[in-house]
């Protein structure tokens, strides 16, 4: 079994590939015990990207897959497919127009084995061609966590120390399958599907506040591009409200209702305004009911929280329909709240 698996997502990657490539190859922990899967999700730069990668395998082959995609399934389709292929004892993902340090790999999975983690997260730097690595500014330190009652559990999650996007933090890959999570396709915002779950699943989980991922502020890159758009805003909204439907399968719905609730009211409702008010647009007042109808729909009780002092603003959201006489009223009240945000 190789020790890790990393798995890259490529589309119209060209320019990028060959830093990823290199730094991944070089890992002092030694490409023997890697396996590094690229998929290229269905490019259309007249097979630029599909010919690095066949290069790649020639050299690796032995420790490099390559998968080419006829259908664009963005980044969690193209990983989705990846986690069919893959045989690592831990997974890892890198995105392919960013790149990591060299020590990397061989840190991560020790800090994994010594101390049998489920999952592993660490820090990681934003980079930029004018300005190189810059801080992230998070202000993290090493930490282990290990669970063992329900109690811990809850407040594990309250404290949300391991964060919900996916490249930053190195995953047992029986755990992933026990789970059976996988990424929301066609969509960007496609990790919380994939992450938030295994926090549940998982019972040791560790912290480390060493940078080893470098992450390209990249101004063509999806992140960058797609977050100015309205119709992104509603894909982050649409992946939480697949979260919780995940979650409503699970064994843990019941036992954690109140800590998996506050994550979805927290993250479907509120985070959806939020980020609309940080990229300048006016929100639709048919897009704000058509998440309240479906908080409503999904949660009976979602005025009331053990957890209502954390979240006063949000707690102060949900009140507002109740405090207002009617539709005009609403409107002018949710434009005021949103106005503060």
């Amino acid at each position: 079994m190789k020790k890790v698996s990393v798995i890259v997502p490529c589309h119209n990657a060209a320019k990028w590939l060959p830093q990823c490539f290199l730094s991944l190859v070089q890992q002092s922990i030694g490409i023997d015990g890697l396996e590094l899967i690229f998929v290229d999700d269905a490019s259309d730069d007249a097979g630029e990207t599909w010919a690095l990668l066949e290069e790649f395998e020639r050299a690796y082959p032995e420790s490099i897959m390559i998968i080419h995609l006829e259908e664009n399934l963005r980044q969690g389709g193209a990983r989705n497919v990846a986690l069919g292929y893959a045989t690592g004892e831990y997974l890892a993902f890198v995105d392919a127009d960013d790149f990591v340090e060299k020590d990397f790999l061989e840190k991560v999975y020790r800090r994994a084995v010594e101390n049998e983690a489920d999952i592993v997260q660490f820090d990681y730097v934003y980079y930029t061609e004018r300005l190189g690595k810059v801080a992230s500014g998070r202000t993290t330190a090493d930490e282990s966590i290990q669970i063992q009652t329900k109690e811990e559990r809850k407040r594990f999650l309250i404290s949300e120390k391991i964060t919900y996007g996916c490249w930053n933090k190195l995953y047992r890959r029986s755990l992933v399958e026990r789970a059976g999570v996988r990424y929301a396709e066609h969509v960007i915002y496609e990790e919380p599907l994939f992450v938030y779950p295994l926090l549940f699943y998982g019972n040791r989980f560790e912290i480390m506040a060493e940078a080893f991922y470098c992450y390209r502020q990249n101004e063509v890159g999806t992140m960058r591009r797609d977050m100015r758009q309205m119709t992104t805003l509603q894909m982050h909204a649409d992946v939480q409200l697949a979260v919780w439907h995940f979650m409503k399968q699970t064994p843990f719905f019941r036992e954690y209702y109140e800590e998996i609730k506050l994550y979805f009211l927290h993250t479907y409702f509120y985070e959806t305004l939020l980020f609309a008010v940080q990229r300048g647009f006016e929100v639709p007042y048919s897009m704000y009911e058509t998440l309240r109808d479906t908080v409503k729909a999904e949660v009976a009780d979602y005025r009331e929280s053990p957890y209502a002092a954390m979240i006063p603003r949000q707690m102060e959201l949900y009140r507002v329909e109740n405090e207002a006489e009617n539709r005009e009223s609403i409107q002018k009240r949710v434009k005021a709240f949103i106005s503060k945000m």
